[in-house]
């Protein structure tokens, strides 16, 4: 909010770049609504209005032309008179005003926001995280992230006032592996007026690290004048639940044959069908650049190898769980760096899971194919 002279509701302006004033009845953005004396509400931008004191006026005092002014200048000069000192006019900051209520935001909607510093160089460029509140209510918040099982860091904290937003902290791409694993604590009141009581909510996020390279994640928006990555943390009061599914799963679902009825089937000839123990089809991953990412611009060879192995870890952790389970890597042939860089993490980092190459056949030399143990 572009608020130089601190103006809040109620309090007595007059306007920087125009003739007239009066008393804002309310805020709406970076808009002050300036009710005159006929009680018409005067849309006016915040940085163009000035709080004054009850005494001050809007309309100078008339002054006679110069030739008058000299006529009337006694001949001689007056006994020169002490001057008064100078009252020093304290501000008039009222306090205790009302927030900033909209009409249907009754209910809960608060959104995560991402900023690129310079949207030019994604990927390269640091980010900036906002807390959006978008209701009548204020929200006092923690702002954390997961560190390990169960375990999370205090990352910032604070509270936000109806309908604002708050700067939450800057951090480097090479950060968003800290932030895959996100949380908030919010708990809605109103300090100003009675309120219906809501219950706190946990909401657990999960940041998708593609997105921040991908010029098509960032989208103009209400909130701020350039493009951001919105992401709905509060609906209705509901916290939003994300669903996230594979592709390749997705796309086994959709072929694998639908479920039989309970019973015994029966062949042609009235004897039960043999049973045949079901394969799950491996999940297939590529790691190329192109596949993982928009646009590389302005990534060098090693930060595109960085996200690359980071992305693996990323489907590893996801499937730890998922014992027996197959997982392809397609890496490519290359010189082999990444394929020497992905043996060496499962070499220290998941020793328990066993690795080969992947069929021959189907990916020539370019693929690793990972079991879950």
């Amino acid at each position: 909010m572009n608020n130089p002279q601190n103006v809040r509701v109620g309090v007595q302006v007059r306007f920087l770049n125009a003739v007239g004033g009066g008393r804002v009845a309310r805020i709406t953005g970076d808009t002050a609504w300036v009710e005159d004396e006929d009680g018409f509400e005067i849309p006016t931008a915040l940085k163009d209005c000035v709080v004054v004191d009850s005494e001050d006026t809007f309309i100078p005092a008339i002054r006679p032309p110069k030739a008058i002014q000299d006529r009337l200048r006694p001949s001689t000069p007056p006994t020169p008179q002490p001057a008064a000192p100078k009252r020093e006019v304290q501000p008039s900051i009222p306090t205790d005003l009302p927030y900033t209520y909209l009409p249907d935001r009754g209910e809960l909607f608060a959104s995560l926001a991402f900023l690129p510093v310079d949207p030019t160089q994604l990927g390269q460029t640091n980010y900036e995280a906002y807390l959006i509140n978008k209701s009548n209510y204020c929200l006092h918040f923690t702002y954390l992230s997961r560190v390990g099982a169960g375990s999370y860091k205090l990352r910032c904290s604070g509270t936000i006032e109806p309908n604002g937003d708050t700067f939450l902290e800057e951090f480097a791409p090479a950060e968003l592996n800290d932030l895959e694993h996100l949380a908030l604590q919010i708990t809605p009141y109103d300090d100003h007026r009675p309120f219906r009581l809501v219950a706190p909510q946990l909401i657990e996020v999960k940041l998708d690290g593609k997105k921040f390279f991908k010029q098509r994640s960032f989208v103009s928006n209400e909130f701020f004048e350039d493009d951001a990555l919105i992401i709905p943390v509060l609906e209705g009061g509901q916290a939003v639940q994300e669903l996230a599914i594979e592709t390749k799963e997705l796309e086994q679902a959709l072929q694998s044959p639908a479920p039989k009825a309970k019973g015994h089937p029966q062949t042609e000839k009235g004897k039960a069908a043999p049973h045949k123990p079901s394969t799950q089809a491996p999940l297939v991953i590529d790691l190329h650049a192109h596949e993982l990412l928009e646009t590389t611009t302005g990534m060098s060879s090693a930060d595109i190898h960085q996200y690359q192995v980071e992305y693996f870890h990323r489907v590893m952790r996801e499937h730890l769980g998922q014992k027996g389970m197959k997982i392809i890597f397609i890496h490519g042939k290359g010189d082999g760096v990444l394929r020497s860089s992905l043996e060496r993490e499962l070499k220290q980092r998941y020793r328990s899971c066993t690795y080969q190459d992947a069929s021959f056949r189907e990916y020539g030399f370019g693929a690793t194919q990972v079991t879950i143990r």
